[in-house]
């Protein structure tokens, strides 16, 4: 059991190494996506996180790699702005599966602290990095690419496999999800508007209702009001497809893009 923890801390150690190289590259350039202050912040999380992460790998008896993965010369190479910031968002939600998968062993209590810590971190990271692809209009992200109305879609699936679901999702987890499921349904109500279409339109009444019945500061009322929220927003999604003779949206079908089976700072990408 050691030895496997060992592997998925260098392989987190690794990855977050990257992710200062990632920050220090971006800070130089001329088209980096973010401003001074998120660059910073993201410098020092991936720092502090490289740190806590060797001390880790040593409480358990393991030698810190010293590895660095090719994540900041993939980021880099992206044309634009938005697919830099939707790449690095990508990145940080691999953290917080790989974080997740580690939560659930038998760790020890000072482990577990910074693990934790590392995960939200990482999450506010993830929900910057999509609030700023949205203000820069980037482009869906592979296998969403070219769909009709891929943007949907993907900001559907990142709810649909979002961090609120997991088995070790915190009240902050569900206060993060009530959030963007505020702005997802707004953004949906825009395409809605647009195309007048009354089966969405109803879809969508009910996702609004059922989010305004959510008190945010209850964890557990936050759980079933997203749940259906969600819901009925894939309904009024799916609504808005077949209105333009699209096929329905499967998430399932997209599952391995999120389960992402491949690490994402290596040549798997």
């Amino acid at each position: 059991m050691s030895r496997e923890i060992i592997d998925r801390l260098n392989e987190l150690l690794e990855c977050e190494r990257a992710g200062v190289e990632v920050a220090m590259r971006l800070a130089t350039s001329d088209a980096r996506g973010f401003t001074e202050g998120e660059l910073k912040k993201f410098a020092e999380d991936e720092g502090w996180a490289c740190g806590g992460l060797r001390k880790a790998i040593l409480r358990f008896g393991g030698t810190p790699l010293e590895r660095t993965g090719d994540f900041s010369v993939k980021v880099m190479a992206l044309p634009t702005e938005g697919e830099r910031v939707s790449l690095l968002a990508r990145g940080q939600a691999w953290v917080v599966r790989r974080t997740d998968a580690l939560l659930a062993k038998d760790l020890d209590p000072e482990t577990r602290a910074f693990l934790v810590e590392m995960r939200d971190q990482h999450l506010e990271n993830v929900e910057a990095c999509h609030r700023r692809a949205e203000e820069l209009q980037a482009p869906p992200s592979p296998p969403y690419r070219g769909l009709p109305f891929g943007h949907l879609m993907e900001a559907h699936d990142r709810l649909y496999y979002g961090a609120w679901r997991s088995p070790v999702a915190t009240e902050r987890d569900f206060q993060r999800a009530y959030r963007q499921v505020e702005r997802y349904l707004a953004v949906l109500a825009l395409e809605i508007d647009r195309s007048r279409g009354a089966e969405a339109r109803e879809s969508l009444k009910k996702a609004e209702d059922a989010l305004a019945r959510t008190d945010p500061d209850r964890a557990t009322a936050l759980i079933l009001g997203l749940d259906n929220a969600v819901s009925y927003a894939h309904r009024s999604l799916n609504a808005l497809l077949r209105q333009y003779r699209i096929p329905n949206h499967d998430p399932t079908a997209f599952g391995g893009f999120y389960d992402v089976a491949e690490v994402p700072f290596r040549e798997s990408i």
